[in-house]
């Protein structure tokens, strides 16, 4: 599943240059220290997969369509509300 068009996916892009890729939200672009964060901290448990080369870090169209993907992640979830259910029982 692609949410981004990109003819060579796997091709690196700084994440200062990610923005202009991403489609805009409320009609403002993502910031680039967003894209940094995601890199680097993570949102929700997911964390966008990149590459550090001199001191710019790097990803691709794939990595930034497997972090977007809604369907990843979500049997970690499940595993997670049943070990809670299974300590804390059903609230």
């Amino acid at each position: 599943m692609s949410f981004l068009p990109d003819p060579r996916p796997n091709d690196p892009v700084a994440l200062t240059d990610v923005p202009a890729i991403l489609p805009k939200r409320h009609g403002k672009k993502v910031h680039h220290s967003t894209v940094y964060r995601w890199a680097t901290k993570g949102v929700r448990g997911r964390v966008l997969d990149s590459h550090k080369v001199g001191n710019v870090r790097f990803t691709t169209v794939s990595a930034l369509n497997r972090f977007f993907d809604p369907t990843r992640g979500r049997e970690e979830d499940d595993r997670r509300t049943a070990i809670k259910r299974a300590l804390y029982g059903d609230k």
